[in-house]
């Protein structure tokens, strides 16, 4: 059985569960949340077609917007990460690599994987909360969310990572 043909939808299913469920329930100091959603789209094939690409972050960010009454800011800034994903991946992966070529940690490197996945979720998180607040007023507060929220979500994108390929033995 191909295992690619369901790691696609029980990874938006169980990203989509937990961000809503408990994730979403979750802010500390004010500003940083867990966005672990972002994992969804870090961790999509290197040759996946680009409109499949925004087509399934879109829908994500639609759903999560419902649930966390964010009336398409999670839906744009999927969307946007998205369409930059596989230009971001060519920064920190050899152009040898082969088409359906999954980003982690165990394939890319702790290096690479890290810094890939800080490049992206810090571009999630001024995109976010930039559509989110509106205003730069209060750019310390907009910084703070921008700068917590990416520490913490790329801390437990890179703890979710670890689990699951330690898991599937990858």
């Amino acid at each position: 059985m191909n295992f690619d043909i369901i790691r696609q939808p029980v990874l938006f299913l169980v990203l989509c569960v937990a961000q809503v469920f408990i994730l979403n329930h979750i802010q500390l100091f004010g500003c940083a949340m867990p966005l672990l959603y972002v994992f969804f789209v870090i961790s999509m094939k290197k040759g996946m077609a680009k409109w499949s690409m925004m087509v399934w972050a879109f829908v994500m960010g639609i759903l999560l917007d419902i649930f966390a009454n964010t009336p398409g800011v999670t839906a744009a800034s999927m969307t946007a990460i998205a369409m930059a994903q596989p230009y971001v991946l060519n920064l920190f992966v050899s152009r040898e690599v082969e088409e359906n070529f999954i980003p982690s940690m165990a394939v890319m490197g702790w290096k690479s994987y890290t810094s890939y996945t800080v490049a992206m979720t810090l571009g999630f998180c001024l995109i976010y909360f930039t559509l989110e607040m509106m205003s730069f007023f209060n750019f310390g507060k907009w910084l703070g969310c921008v700068i917590g929220s990416g520490v913490l979500t790329t801390a437990l994108i890179v703890a979710v990572d670890r689990l699951i390929h330690r898991k599937i033995g990858n």
